[in-house]
């Protein structure tokens, strides 16, 4: 399928956000989100993997925004929740309770009884949990339904480029580790609990190499496969977990992580994964959103003071809204233009610049060493690529009120349409994280 263009028009919508005022000392900062662009990211994993016992789950942690999973739950995807709260969040929705799927790595005993009430897929992470759900099934009426569970095995395929978001080394927190030292502990869990009838892996995904989320596949089959050989018929349904990785760095997804390469893949690699024996969980969450997202900050001042230095350029978005950008530089770095205030591109020769952000700390920077046109106050900045893990790790710190949201998308008539998602937090919403305004005495 072809793919439009993610910045397609970004100059019409920046010119049209300016004429329509949307940036002022109200709402220095915004975040845009091409509608046209995420359905068609969508709809090219539904084409790679259209059988009906798939259920794409979207990963509400990469963007949570209700507008956003709206336009998910309406092209029939379900909804991966790593806590309670994102679960009833999708249900608010209107996402089915078969096609959420509560991953959580840390349940309360609360949690899985009423995960087990609301009828979601769960997927338990460790011997504990399985043990809770043992009082929750005697507790129950006898043979009352139960939802699907599955158990999170760690394939210990081994960790991508990036440590920090890599889950499959014999160290990872999530899950039990798959090894010749333990399967035989692993099918024991199983023999024990015929309820146990889901398996569930995800060996990362930024960073990661499809070949590893090939390998993570294969070793999940063939511990089914033993699985089967002694639960026959038990296992009915398989979680493949998140993916795939994108880039920060190119306007366009790479090709090698095409849903329709990883297709070809496991078609080749592990052809029983598509057979229709099981229903197949998938959890994309950036290779979906990341870029049909644009922030846009005002540059409210350049200090420009010390000879033989990059100007720096005053905006309000930084760790706020980009806090691996400010603590791991080398390893999160967006692309930026600039926009004069009337939102037309800027013109000029490059020089180097340092964006930094709101918060009053030294390291809060967007990014330093950045090639822009020379920067004015009342420019406006673009932070391309920003649809995933960036308003969905919103730092409190200094109360800075969270960016408003907008869609925007050609409609029949060709001309751009304009939508809210999330009005600017107003200040008594910010201010209520901080607590109560007389305390409860006890």
């Amino acid at each position: 399928m072809l793919i439009p263009e993610n910045k397609m028009e970004l100059d019409s919508v920046f010119e049209e956000v300016v004429a329509r005022g949307l940036i002022n000392d109200e709402q220095p900062s915004l975040d845009l989100i091409n509608v046209d662009y995420l359905k068609a990211r969508m709809s090219s994993l539904l084409e790679a993997f259209p059988e009906p016992f798939f259920n794409h789950a979207m990963a509400v942690k990469a963007n949570s925004i209700r507008g956003v999973m709206t336009v998910a739950k309406e092209h029939g995807l379900g909804a991966e929740c790593a806590s309670l709260q994102e679960a009833k969040h999708a249900l608010s929705l209107g996402f089915a309770p078969n096609l959420v799927v509560f991953d959580s790595p840390v349940k309360t005993p609360k949690d899985i009884r009423e995960a087990i009430e609301l009828g979601l897929h769960m997927n338990l992470d460790n011997e504990l949990e399985i043990s809770r759900v043992n009082e929750i099934i005697a507790s129950r009426p006898p043979g009352q339904a139960m939802p699907a569970i599955g158990l999170r095995i760690n394939p210990v395929v081994g960790a991508g480029h990036i440590a920090m978001i890599s889950t499959a080394t014999k160290l990872s927190k999530f899950g039990l580790p798959l090894m010749e030292s333990s399967k035989e502990v692993l099918l024991g869990l199983f023999k024990e609990n015929s309820w146990l009838n889901g398996v569930h892996i995800h060996v990362g995904s930024q960073g990661v190499p499809l070949e590893k989320f090939v390998d993570g596949c294969k070793v999940l089959m063939d511990f089914v496969t033993e699985v089967e050989a002694v639960c026959p018929g038990q296992i009915k349904v398989v979680d493949i977990g998140g993916g795939l990785s994108t880039t920060y760095i190119e306007k366009e997804e790479p090709k090698e992580f095409a849903f329709s390469e990883y297709r070809k893949r496991l078609e080749e690699v592990v052809p029983q994964l598509l057979s229709g024996r099981y229903k197949v969980v998938t959890e994309m969450g950036r290779s979906l959103f990341l870029k049909a997202g644009t922030s846009i900050s005002r540059i409210e001042y350049v200090k420009n003071w010390v000879e033989g230095q990059n100007p720096i350029v005053l905006t309000h978005l930084g760790t706020n809204q980009f806090p691996r950008c400010a603590y791991l530089p080398h390893i999160w770095r967006h692309s930026f233009s600039l926009f004069d205030s009337a939102g037309r591109p800027k013109q000029g020769d490059a020089l180097l610049c340092d964006l930094a952000g709101p918060l009053c700390f030294q390291g809060d920077y967007l990014a330093k060493e950045v090639e822009l046109p020379s920067p004015s106050a009342t420019d406006l900045l673009a932070i391309h690529d920003t649809g995933a893990y960036t308003m969905a790790m919103y730092c409190k710190f200094n109360s800075i009120r969270a960016s408003p949201i907008y869609g925007y998308w050609k409609g029949e008539d060709g001309k751009l349409k304009l939508v809210c998602y999330k009005r600017r937090e107003t200040v008594e919403e910010c201010l209520d994280f901080w607590g109560l305004v007389q305390p409860d005495l006890l």
